[in-house]
């Protein structure tokens, strides 16, 4: 039996025993892109785009483990881009932002941020990010708390040990699975994926008396059914004074985007003071 089968065959058995299904893809967005660049900063190319108005306020959007700057177009972009000026970027790695093998950290990618706000000449924003979205949001907020003028995290965590023990087990194994292809062979894709999903193992590593030192007004917005353990979610809102939260009752992880328009848009539209 080939090296590659094997490997092909351990892939099957992890996907069938842990019922991975794949993500679908954003589709592209109905809002118009008024400015886009991929721009070298820091010896790193990074891809961004800006939706809205362009003398609004900016919000910056991070997406979670894997996306890009098209994970928000269809929830919550349409609506944000309305009242905002929108700046989408697609971290390191994805889209087309340069992949920097052994780099891919968040403290990395916050400098990236600041990086691109420099570039922009943005000198304070608010921040939505989901999932690894939102740790890189409270992760840049804790090292650039002047240029944050709010944060909104939906589905984070700040360490590993906040995460439901199967979805962290499932995570590890994906994880392992791309290790095994990345050294069977030697394909630069694999290892790309290898260190996309590696954040999710590991990182971040922050305690709640590390995030007690933010003092921006948050927003912490979690499932019912979140991946993300609930008296975890709750600390965090607990650790950051004065910081709200919101539960989407009967909402998982990503399907809490199911309610954009009834519940997220809402909530986000009142915390930013939108009438």
């Amino acid at each position: 039996m080939s090296r590659k089968f094997k490997a092909l065959s351990l892939v099957l058995a992890v996907l069938i025993m842990f019922g991975i299904m794949p993500v679908s893809s954003a589709q592209d967005s109905a809002v118009e892109c008024f400015a886009y660049e991929v721009v070298n900063l820091n010896g790193v190319n990074i891809e961004y785009g800006i939706y809205g108005q362009p003398d609004g306020e900016p919000l910056l959007l991070l997406p979670p483990n894997g996306g890009d700057m098209h994970s928000f177009d269809g929830s919550i972009l349409p609506e944000m881009s309305k009242h905002f000026k929108v700046i989408c970027m697609s971290p390191r790695a994805t889209g087309k932002s340069d992949w920097v093998e052994g780099a891919m950290t968040f403290e990395a990618m916050s400098d990236d941020i600041a990086a691109l706000l420099d570039y922009l000449n943005v000198e304070k924003t608010r921040i939505f990010g989901f999932s690894d979205g939102g740790n890189l949001g409270v992760v840049f907020t804790l090292a650039h708390q002047e240029r944050v003028e709010s944060l909104v995290i939906m589905g984070s965590n700040i360490n590993t040990l906040g995460t439901n023990t199967f979805d962290q087990i499932q995570i590890t194994y994906q994880y392992i699975i791309l290790c095994i292809e990345a050294w069977l062979y030697d394909d630069p894709e694999y290892a790309r994926r290898r260190d996309i999903k590696g954040m999710m193992v590991g990182q971040p590593s922050l305690t709640f008396a590390d995030i007690s030192a933010i003092k921006v007004p948050v927003l912490n917005i979690y499932g019912e059914h979140d991946m993300i353990q609930r008296w975890h979610s709750k600390k965090i809102t607990r650790s950051i004074e004065g910081a709200e939260e919101l539960m989407i009752v009967g909402g998982g992880h990503s399907t809490c985007f199911d309610q954009t328009e009834t519940v997220i848009n809402p909530a986000l539209l009142e915390f930013y003071g939108v009438n």
